[in-house]
């Protein structure tokens, strides 16, 4: 088939309400937007066969004025500036589950396809987040496998 534009009916909204941004992860397997009242939407029903979704649906829980997806995660910053990450987020359950702030406060960010979170915060600092990911296996524990300690798992911001 060749390349065409297909028109996507917005949200429902009340009168006056438009959307004002929309986010596609990098593998174009979510897409995510904001409206001009700093609600959060999401596209449902996105997969090979219907690439351009069923549905919008609302995501609860926080107001944002910009996004950023990852290939498997959503960030937002709130109004005042600080930052969520949405988990739950799943092909099943596009909509995830519930929102988490993460320490700091900023003025901008994006997020790297797997997950790098980079951002300005006041007055000026470029700031990249440190995390680390600890994979859980359902088989016998490794012998060189150590379980990772509370302090590990905290979240944290480099000044660059």
């Amino acid at each position: 088939m060749l390349p065409a534009w297909i028109m996507i009916e917005p949200p429902v909204q009340p009168a006056g309400v438009t959307l004002v941004s929309v986010h596609s992860s990098p593998n174009d397997q979510m897409l995510w937007a904001l409206d001009s009242r700093w609600n959060v939407h999401v596209r449902a029903g996105i997969t090979e066969e219907m690439p351009v979704g069923i549905a919008w649906e609302h995501v609860p829980g926080l107001q944002a004025c910009q996004l950023a997806l990852s290939t498997r995660t959503v960030w937002a910053r709130c109004p005042n500036g600080d930052l969520a990450r949405r988990y739950g987020v799943t092909d099943k359950n596009p909509a995830g589950d519930y929102w988490k702030k993460i320490p700091g406060n900023v003025t901008c960010f994006t997020v790297t396809s797997s997950d790098e979170l980079w951002a300005v915060g006041p007055p000026g600092y470029l700031l990249q987040r440190l995390t680390r990911t600890f994979s859980h296996s359902h088989g016998a524990p490794s012998s060189h496998a150590t379980p990772p300690h509370p302090e590990d798992l905290e979240d944290e911001w480099e000044v660059i």
